[in-house]
């Protein structure tokens, strides 16, 4: 499909101006310099109850000029709202449904089992994508006939504004993918990989919910793929109370002792190396665990907690988080204890 121009769209919502609303990337031409056509890409947006975004995160992948979009939006039974936005503009989805399904990496390959484009990127139902985004992508593929993988910067931003830039990178050693939570040396919003690639890597492993894009990377790697890396702004990922990253710190600890365990043997880690890593790794879902106890089942619940773990790993009280989080259990209130972790 060639993506609509701005007037062909729904308008925007009263007071909202720039780009994704008033303002679109560049139409380009269906050809490619010498007259070859542009490879189709397959974007898919994994969604449930993400109503004050979702309208945002799909302009910005319908108004990106690109001659060949196919776009997939897999919800998972919102009931907020979001239902109706996703109709709005269902005359440009490639497909899209509505049905509860087995969380977001099986959304994910839901989506891509409809897709019939030659590269792949998916983009979260709180994020969008940078204007002339998939033009940029593309050129690369175009350039590069060999890529794999290329990933650019993605902005990190919130509703204050930019907070900074990831600039993407990868890792000298692909162990860092297993060694430590939150990992990534990309963004993953920002990058993009060819359909011959997903298939070969068997696409997301639905066991994981969390880090299930840190999973497939690293698979990448291990198979000897060598990705691009690009200093060009291509998305923007939003951080807000309700993301995963925030509400559900415990969870990605506790994926990355999975992965750790999966994949530290591939990576060239000793046996003694996983066991170093895999106890920092619970040393982190401990800690995270006691400000999440405090704020279910109160401060002598967190305080009990706090003094199992300090049994079981005596050394963790050399740390400073350590020391501060008992400074918090003994003197902050519990009305603070929401902004604590």
């Amino acid at each position: 499909m060639r993506c609509p121009l701005i007037n062909e769209l729904p308008p925007p919502p009263y007071g909202k101006t720039g780009w994704p609303w008033t303002i679109s990337s560049t139409h380009i031409l269906p050809q490619q310099p010498g007259g070859r056509p542009w490879p189709r890409l397959s974007i898919v947006t994994p969604s449930f109850n993400q109503q004050p975004f979702i309208e945002e995160t799909i302009r910005s992948v319908l108004l990106q000029g690109y001659p060949d979009l196919e776009y997939i939006i897999i919800d998972g039974g919102s009931t907020d709202g979001s239902i109706q936005i996703i109709k709005k503009y269902a005359r440009w989805l490639h497909y899209w449904v509505t049905d509860a399904d087995n969380g977001q990496s099986n959304a994910i390959n839901k989506g891509f089992n409809k897709a019939t484009g030659s590269l792949y990127g998916y983009i979260n139902s709180d994020d969008l994508y940078e204007q002339d985004a998939l033009a940029n992508i593309a050129s690369q593929f175009r350039e590069n006939i060999s890529l794999d993988l290329v990933a650019g910067i993605c902005t990190v931003f919130d509703e204050g504004g930019v907070k900074r830039l990831f600039e993407p990178s990868w890792p000298d050693d692909i162990s860092s993918f297993v060694r430590t939570t939150f990992s990534s040396t990309f963004g993953q919003p920002a990058s993009f990989w060819t359909a011959d690639l997903y298939r070969k890597i068997g696409g997301f492993d639905e066991s994981l919910s969390h880090c299930f894009d840190r999973d497939f990377f690293l698979k990448a790697g291990l198979s000897g793929v060598i990705p691009l890396m690009i200093p060009v702004r291509i998305a923007r990922f939003r951080e807000h109370p309700l993301s995963k990253s925030f509400k559900n710190v415990i969870e990605f600890h506790k994926e990355s002792i999975l992965l750790l365990s999966k994949h530290g043997p591939a990576c060239g880690l000793s046996s003694m190396e996983i066991k170093e890593y895999g106890q920092i790794m619970r040393n982190e879902v401990a800690y995270e665990q006691i400000f999440s106890i405090w704020r279910d089942k109160g401060r002598s619940r967190a305080m009990l907690s706090f003094l199992r773990m300090i049994l079981e790993s005596p050394q963790l009280l050399l740390q400073r988080k350590i020391l501060g989080q008992m400074r918090r259990l003994l003197f902050f209130s519990s009305r603070d204890v929401a902004e604590l972790s």
